[in-house]
């Protein structure tokens, strides 16, 4: 005979917490915050949700100089280490956090921007159609003559 056994109530409102956080919890919550990343030494690109209040709250592709303009150290910029649901630029020297969409430090009344940024664009060249100059065949004649008369000495020839 087996005899059912009723699980713990705490156990069945655990689960149901849970069952709950996985249905509710947004998806980006989940997520790097952001695609597209890119990070150079020279700039960093993403796209991103606005999370400083600058512009909507949807994504947006921006370009910045990989430069912290608080500690004014190059190259420290880094995609959402603290990971956010929006994404943003964290410098590693100094933890400053900017909008990963709009380049504001994410600190209320601060006057720190990160500095937008354009790749230089990629210019192809035309291809030009150039002819070579072939010489005609010289005159076995006209030849000897041009060569005899590269001599200084010409009293051989009489």
């Amino acid at each position: 005979m087996l005899e059912e056994i009723e699980p713990h109530p705490k156990f069945k409102h655990a689960l149901l917490f849970v069952a709950c956080l996985i249905t509710f919890l947004p998806a980006s919550a989940a997520a790097t915050g952001g695609y597209n990343v890119q990070v150079t030494d020279d700039y960093v690109k993403a796209t991103a949700k606005c999370s400083c209040g600058q512009s909507g709250y949807y994504y947006h592709t921006a370009s910045f100089k990989n430069y912290c303009p608080q500690c004014h150290s190059h190259g420290s910029l880094k995609f959402n280490p603290k990971g956010t649901a929006e994404g943003e630029w964290t410098c590693t020297h100094c933890d400053a956090d900017y909008c990963a969409a709009e380049g504001k430090e994410k600190i209320s009344g601060t006057k720190y921007y990160l500095t937008h940024y354009t790749p230089p664009k990629i210019v192809h060249a035309k291809t030009v159609e150039t002819k070579v100059q072939t010489p005609e065949p010289e005159d076995p004649k006209t030849k000897i003559i041009r060569s005899l008369s590269l001599y200084k000495d010409r009293s051989f020839l009489g």
